[in-house]
């Protein structure tokens, strides 16, 4: 396991199957320890998203906004590596925008001022895609929906399957929270 220290003094740990998840994000491995070296851990341990500003362009943001889609509307979609459902993913070529961002998502651990990495990318904070099996609500599922209709990742070849064409109704099939 990976261990890095935090500006107050904290610990941030990466398992092995935080390393198996951040696959998908090969480009923060590079900024991590300088990363967690920004972050200040909460007084009261709980799940915490940081959005990190290096002050410095660092790369380009994995997704980018698009028009709204219906539910039915066919868009492209690719399924990630180490992920189970699909993404929606931009047509082949798109880029996103330089940044100076990236962002932790981290859980408290059972150690005293210690967390677990959850994951990281480069850019700003998302909504969970709405496949996540940790959404709660019909409310967090719509606000998750609502976002990932206007947004789609960068598609990389290196970390994605090939992109085919559906839609989130054909998507989420079967989804409790989804209303048509």
């Amino acid at each position: 396991m990976t261990s890095y220290k935090t500006r107050c003094g904290g610990t941030i740990n990466i398992s092995a199957k935080a390393e198996n998840h951040l696959l998908a994000h090969p480009e923060v491995f590079d900024r991590l320890e300088s990363a967690m070296g920004k972050i200040s851990l909460p007084p009261i341990p709980k799940k915490h998203e940081w959005e990190i500003d290096f002050g410095q362009i660092i790369g380009r943001a994995g997704v980018i906004n698009t028009s709204m889609l219906k539910l039915t509307d066919e868009a492209l979609f690719a399924i990630r590596q180490n992920r189970t459902m699909p993404s929606r993913v931009a047509p082949i070529g798109h880029v996103g925008e330089e940044t100076q961002k990236m962002v932790v998502i981290a859980r408290p651990s059972t150690m005293l001022k210690q967390y677990e990495l959850v994951t990281s990318w480069i850019g700003t904070l998302s909504k969970k895609e709405p496949w996540d099996p940790s959404i709660r609500s019909a409310e967090e599922f719509n606000d998750c929906m609502t976002y990932w209709r206007s947004t789609a990742l960068i598609h990389d070849p290196n970390v994605m399957g090939p992109a085919f064409k559906s839609s989130w109704a054909e998507i989420l099939r079967g989804n409790q929270y989804l209303q048509l």
